[in-house]
């Protein structure tokens, strides 16, 4: 019977798993998100992006899982890489994570974990978007974190976590597109939150999410 109750438990988990994935990787939740927080598609509508995630040409769904020898096998919740149409004519590639983490204390840094995947992603770029002879083909990671079972104290917290230039000595700049290939952002929601309370930012994006993802 324990058996019985444990394979019915671990079935329901993964039911689950597929249901919220199925709710970000939604067409208009992921333009929604993209629209707002990638930088290279501000300029683009939210039926833009929809027309983009829709063109085999300009998305890919990519493996989840990403085995490296020697150091084991990640298996991401969702990976995908976009072309986005820029002011300039150009195509600027991204690639997006998306984690749904209901535990939010694992018993280590969820920040840190996404650092590894971020690393992750860009290292097994190589060969297919750079290599020795031209780094500067690497494309920039996003990684964006939804925990929809945070505390309330941290309900609505939207966290960006990215690389930033210091000058140390004399006031030389860096040119930012060298450097700006990774960002993460850890998105903070509270099982307890009314869908009668607007969030102060972003609202457009929390409250679905929030109340899909913790059927509200």
């Amino acid at each position: 019977m324990e058996t019985v109750i444990q394979n019915t438990i671990t079935n329901h988990k993964i039911m689950l798993d597929q249901h919220c994935k199925a709710i970000v990787g939604n067409q208009e939740m992921l333009a929604r998100m993209i629209h707002e927080f990638v930088k290279e598609a501000r300029h683009l509508s939210v039926k833009e992006i929809m027309k983009i995630i829709k063109d085999e040409q300009c998305f890919r769904w990519l493996n989840n899982e990403n085995m490296i020898p020697n150091y084991g096998t990640v298996k991401f919740d969702m990976l995908c890489c976009v072309d986005l149409p820029q002011l300039n004519g150009t195509n600027k590639r991204i690639y997006l994570n998306v984690e749904i983490q209901n535990n939010i204390h694992p018993g280590y840094s969820l920040v840190t974990r996404g650092i590894a995947y971020v690393l992750r992603i860009l290292t097994t770029q190589w060969g297919r978007e750079y290599d020795d002879k031209n780094y500067d083909g690497m494309k920039k990671v996003y990684s964006f974190w939804i925990m929809p079972q945070a505390t309330k104290s941290k309900d609505g917290c939207i966290n960006q976590l990215k690389i930033a230039e210091n000058h140390l000595s004399g006031n030389y700049e860096e040119k930012r597109e060298s450097y700006d290939k990774e960002e993460q952002l850890m998105i903070y929601l509270s099982k307890g939150h009314s869908p009668n309370d607007k969030y102060e930012s972003y609202d457009e994006i929390l409250m679905p999410i929030g109340a899909l993802l913790n059927n509200t």
